[in-house]
This record gives C-alpha cells, sequence and structure tokens, in this order.
C-alpha cells in the first residue's frame, strides 16, 4: 500500500457547478497513489498532439480552399468538432456556419476575426465565440495556431465579463464554491 490521495469524481459539466440536469453526482474517494500512477489495463489511452511540430513553416491553412492545407480536425463526435488551422493572413472568403457555434481560441500569435457583427483581434491566449450563421473571415497577422471547436448546440457565456468577478467565481473554501454554482439557466454579472 502506498501514499493515500483524494480522487475527485465527476459526471457531467465543471467539477463543482450545478448543471441540474441529474448528473451533478460529484464525490470524493481515497485511493492509493502508487495504483494510480502504474496505469490501468485496456480502457482509452491519453495521447498527446503536438500542434507546434504539426504547425512548421509553409503549414497554412484556409487561405483560398483550393490549393494548400485544410484545417486539421484533431477529435470529434455527434456533438462537436475539435480543429486546428494556421491561417496567416487574409481568408480569400467569408464563412457562415448554420449548423454550429464555433469556440475559438487562440493558441499562438494573432488573428483578426473580420465579422459582420465588426471585427474583433484575438490575440495568444485569448478566445471567443462566433454563434452560428454570423459570416466572418480570419485574418492572421503572420503564423499562428487557433484551435476551433464547433458545437451543435448554442453555446451560453457562464463566465463573468470581469475578470476579479471571473476570479470569484472560481474561488473554492473548505470544499465548496465561495459564490453560488453557476448553471445554464443563470445569467453572469459582472
Amino acid at each position: 500500500m502506498g501514499k493515500k490521495t483524494k480522487e475527485f469524481v465527476t459526471y457531467w459539466g465543471p467539477s463543482i457547478a450545478d448543471w441540474g440536469d441529474g448528473t451533478e453526482k460529484r464525490f470524493v474517494i481515497e485511493r492509493d497513489e502508487d495504483e494510480l500512477k502504474k496505469g490501468a489495463q485496456g480502457g482509452r489511452k491519453m495521447q498527446k498532439i503536438s500542434l507546434n511540430d504539426i504547425f512548421k513553416e509553409g503549414v497554412v491553412t484556409g487561405v483560398d480552399m483550393e490549393n494548400g492545407y485544410l484545417p486539421l480536425v484533431l477529435y470529434a463526435n455527434d456533438d462537436l468538432i475539435i480543429e486546428v488551422a494556421n491561417c496567416d493572413r487574409e481568408q480569400g472568403g467569408w464563412h457562415r456556419n448554420m449548423g454550429a457555434d464555433e469556440w475559438v481560441f487562440q493558441y499562438k500569435g494573432t488573428r483578426t476575426l473580420n465579422c459582420e457583427t465588426g471585427p474583433i483581434t484575438i490575440n495568444e491566449g485569448e478566445m471567443s465565440v462566433i454563434p452560428r450563421g454570423i459570416a466572418h473571415q480570419n485574418v492572421g497577422h503572420g503564423p499562428n495556431i487557433e484551435i476551433t471547436i464547433y458545437t451543435k448546440k448554442p453555446l451560453k457565456r457562464l463566465a463573468p465579463l470581469d475578470t476579479e468577478q471571473a476570479r470569484k467565481r472560481m474561488k473554492i473554501k473548505d470544499g465548496k464554491p465561495v459564490m453560488p454554482p453557476v448553471t445554464l439557466d443563470s445569467e453572469p454579472k459582472g
């Protein structure tokens, strides 16, 4: 028997927030850390993907959609698609997704989304959501890596716009959230 450690078991949704859909059962068990570290037999294994290795110089995606490279789909299921791209200059056309919201994350570099609701520049480490039906065009400012998650169900912002309020939303004390948990019915404050 090795050192005992806590294992936090969760189901759908954030690890503490109450989604109110019957899957919010969360519990803590004590486990033998050596048993956890030695690895399970069978099941799905974690694998890593190096975006920096995939997007070497000259691998540019989605510029004219005729020659070159398409965005690379990393993972997908019936509810969402996760893809990665490097559009290092102005895309040769606009895109309107009628079937999904697009969550966009700027992993590396900077790009501007020209959009029919107004342009938005996304810098490294920033993200946004392009709601379904909104036309947009990627304009990369040099090499960059962008991750996009397409989701069939509309995304609702739950994090407050105010960064201090967002940090408060994350705070826990004595194993409980300091602020009431968010729900899909709640509106972000701040």
